[in-house]
């Protein structure tokens, strides 16, 4: 059986955690490339921790927008690529207070999809596919532009010439083969000239929740994708078993999508809350679950109570938290 990582801690509210990706990408990033994403990760839970002074949402989205346009992450500018070579990015919006979800699925040509999803939030209708977005990116006066980055296009066009049906390194958030033999393609046979290509700093999913003094409560994940997937695969984040809150938690999942959703890992934390555990039993219970079944996985969680934490099963991920008096905390792996 699988084992996980499980860190809790209390905090001062305001505070704002953040995720990049979980995966067994120790093998396939070097120490400076973790530190680095550190560095930024740390960076950008500072700057959105500091826009919490009204609401938790303020950060939640500061955060979000942030991790969407920075290339290094898998969301936004840094997307990866379905089979046709085209970038389709999910992404769901929580308010916990409200226990109101807004989502966005399979969006093509937006830098910043999380945008969308805040501009569903006090609709009647607040989820969208793709051809939903397009129209509220017309509404909303966003210009589409191409997300995808050469490196993400360059990759695309190996794995087309090769003739794979599947990007192993990038199964589960730059995973690299090692986690992959778990996943769905496990049985695909990496070509000997991508084994070296997956030595790059990309990382995954991107994920944010936070909570204020007022009890605000609120979560936001954004993806693209798993990396050459069958056109229109539609990813967990963008559900309520990748991203949900209510008025006693916020969580965020990243890693394989498909365990993600067969787990309802997120309803799993949730319910376990509102049925009286606290947030350290909720995701030691839940992640023994996760474990048992084999799922590659990880989530970033806040509290009400000012109880924040992370677990994942994954051999690391990537997180960063910053709460009202400056702490700023960053996983082992990206120190």
């Amino acid at each position: 059986m699988l084992e996980y990582t499980l860190v809790v801690e209390t905090v001062t509210l305001p505070a704002l955690v953040i995720h990049g990706g979980a995966g067994n990408y120790l093998a396939t990033t070097s120490a400076e490339q973790r530190r680095e994403r550190g560095r930024r990760l740390a960076d950008i839970a500072r700057r959105a921790q500091a826009c919490m002074t009204e609401r938790a949402r303020d950060g939640v989205m500061a955060a979000i927008g942030d991790l969407e346009r920075d290339p290094l992450f898998n969301a936004g500018r840094g997307s990866r690529l379905q089979r046709d070579g085209v970038a389709r990015m999910s992404v769901a919006l929580a308010d916990g207070a409200q226990q109101r979800t807004s989502a966005i699925y399979n969006v093509q040509d937006c830098l910043n999809p999380s945008e969308l999803a805040l501009a569903l939030q006090d609709a009647g209708d607040r989820n969208l596919d793709s051809e939903g977005a397009r129209r509220l990116m017309q509404t909303l006066g966003i210009t589409p532009q191409d997300v995808r980055t050469p490196r993400a296009i360059e990759r695309w066009r190996r794995l087309v010439e090769l003739g794979e049906t599947a990007d192993r390194e990038a199964a589960i958030g730059s995973a690299g083969a090692e986690a992959a033999e778990r996943a769905m393609d496990a049985h695909l046979q990496l070509p000997a000239d991508l084994e070296d290509d997956g030595k790059d700093n990309r990382f995954g999913t991107v994920g944010a929740v936070g909570c204020d003094v007022h009890g605000d409560i609120w979560a936001c994940t954004s993806t693209g994708g798993r990396g050459h997937e069958p056109v229109g695969r539609v990813s967990d984040s963008a559900t309520p078993a990748g991203n949900y809150a209510c008025p006693r938690v916020a969580v965020s999942a990243t890693g394989f999508g498909e365990q993600i959703i067969d787990l309802n890992v997120c309803g799993r934390i949730v319910t376990r809350m509102l049925d009286g555990a606290d947030l350290a039993r909720a995701l030691h219970r839940t992640f023994g679950e996760v474990a048992a079944h084999g799922g590659l996985l990880g989530v970033i969680a806040i509290a009400a109570d000012g109880t924040i934490g992370y677990a994942h099963t994954t051999e690391a991920c990537g997180v960063a938290w910053c709460d009202a008096r400056g702490n700023v905390h960053v996983d082992a792996h990206g120190r």
